[in-house]
């Protein structure tokens, strides 16, 4: 492909919109790539990461999170189309460790149920969120069955991160290579995305990536990127703002690039049909259009319609990243916004309507001010009220407990106050603050967690028997996952 155009050309507007939404919401920098009519247009933004200010370019690796997805649905459609697969071979037949609470469930779950998000469970603890990056994918898939259903098996949408990370591991054991191995002979080398790539070895690879930021205090603080296999094809694919063009133009036109049929074109269109039915909702914005009038979640690609106009689409985030893409397959428009910071999760949703909105000739609209009202931002949070305890009456509530798939909860005292740590999280490390009640909330001591937080109060509560603490329950996505003592008395 040759080089994109710059993005005033398509329309001198966009270029300082975009800027004025990412300095709204904190974003150090980010990558805009657009198609129109098979045109390809970028801009560049900000520096790559505040403690190191080089710029960033169309060539800067941006982790794309769980936009991830669709590079999965597409890997598998070329081994569909190929005959080596079907979308209903059992998840079984490729990642026989993949096991959920009901046996027969398991048996019958399919890479088409994986990759449309419809297994029936809730996007639970460890599991959903992610294990420490050392772990394999298999210890999530091995501890699946701890998780109840929420709702019965392909009866609702409900979004489960390890669903499309198994996908990933039967992608790569079905040719056996390896997922990323395989995910670039299909998808990455034939479209020349010689910037992207995914897994444990990507900080090798692309030297030229962007970091990860929160923002604490009102301004964007750099955190360390995360590197893993664990998740990889849930999230964890690095795109430059460059290949994300030529990605684009893969879906646009059906598989076509630069005349190679990449994937056959109605092997990739079916990564785009409904599959699981949704629901416009606040809650799942960066998915689904809020003023959508239909959704349904197809296979890595969430779709709905924006103002009357067919849309396929999906968002991405991970503790210091943020990203969008939006196709409008009968416009011929494509969008693909990456930024390096979490920011309030908005800028490139904004950003990326915004754009989009230009091009079909609708009426001007503060996007930003707009995805903002439908989730307002909470007041800032006033110190608890905390209740003061002894370090003797800590001791009743330190103790090690266990969930048996998150693994160990340890609870110990120290120096007079009540500290935490979840083993097998990622750098998840807090005090605990008496707040009466057998209640405590959770004051992080890691930036990751810190800016994850900021705007939430979040609080561990214990159940005591005679005098002691027998069961820690902890919020969030861990809510209703309770973690037992084992130590004993």
């Amino acid at each position: 492909m040759n080089s994109p155009a710059p993005l005033d050309q398509l329309d001198p507007r966009l270029q300082p919109l975009c800027a004025s939404i990412f300095g709204a919401t904190q974003i150090p920098g980010a990558s805009v790539a657009v198609v129109v009519d098979d045109k390809a247009y970028h801009a560049a933004y900000g520096v790559r990461s505040v403690d190191r200010p080089e710029p960033v370019t169309p060539d800067t690796g941006f982790n794309i999170g769980s936009c991830s997805k669709a590079f999965v649905s597409a890997t598998l459609a070329s081994l569909v189309a190929e005959g080596l697969c079907a979308w209903d071979d059992p998840i079984s037949r490729w990642v026989p460790e993949f096991q959920l609470h009901d046996p027969q469930i398991t048996a019958m779950a399919t890479l088409r149920d994986l990759s449309a998000n419809r297994l029936g469970l809730p996007g639970a603890g460890l599991t959903e969120s992610g294990f420490d990056p050392s772990y394999p994918p298999e210890h999530t898939f091995e501890r699946l069955r701890h998780t109840p259903p929420a709702f019965p098996f392909r009866s609702h949408f409900g979004y489960v991160n390890a669903g499309h990370a198994a996908n990933a591991v039967a992608a790569g054991r079905i040719t056996g290579k390896g997922v990323v191995a395989t995910l670039r002979e299909r998808i990455l080398a034939p479209l020349g995305m010689r910037g992207s790539s995914a897994g444990s070895g990507t900080a090798s690879e692309l030297p030229e990536r962007a970091g990860w930021h929160v923002v604490l205090d009102g301004r964007a603080v750099a955190i360390d990127e995360v590197f893993t296999d664990q998740y990889t094809g849930s999230g964890g694919v690095v795109v430059s703002g460059r290949d994300a063009l030529q990605w684009l133009r893969l879906h646009l036109n059906g598989g076509l690039v630069d005349g190679v049929q990449v994937i056959p074109r109605e092997a990739l269109l079916e990564t785009h049909r409904p599959q699981t039915v949704a629901g416009p909702a606040k809650g799942a914005m960066s998915l689904f259009y809020p003023g959508a009038h239909v959704a349904a979640y197809a296979l890595g690609w969430a779709v709905s319609d924006f103002e009357g106009h067919p849309l396929v689409m999906h968002s991405g985030s991970d503790l210091g990243i943020q990203a969008q893409t939006l196709l409008l397959p009968q416009a011929g428009i494509g969008v693909a916004v990456y930024a390096n910071s979490i920011g309030g999760g908005m800028g490139a949703l904004a950003a990326a309507f915004a754009i989009a909105a230009s091009q079909l000739g609708l009426a001007p609209r503060d996007w930003l001010a707009y995805l903002q009202s439908l989730r307002p931002k909470a007041p800032p949070l006033a110190p608890p009220a905390l209740v003061p305890l002894s370090a003797d009456a800590l001791v009743a509530y330190a103790g090690s407990y266990e969930h048996p798939a998150d693994g160990p909860l340890d609870v110990r005292v120290s120096e007079g106050r009540l500290t935490a740590v979840l083993r097998k999280a990622y750098r998840m490390h807090f005090d605990l603050l008496p707040l009466g009640e057998h209640r405590f909330a959770m004051q992080f001591s890691t930036p990751e967690w810190r800016g994850v937080a900021a705007d939430e109060r979040l609080e561990v509560s214990f159940s005591l028997e005679a005098g002691r603490a027998v069961r820690a329950d902890m919020p969030g996505p861990f809510h209703g996952r309770p973690f037992l003592r084992v130590d004993a008395p």
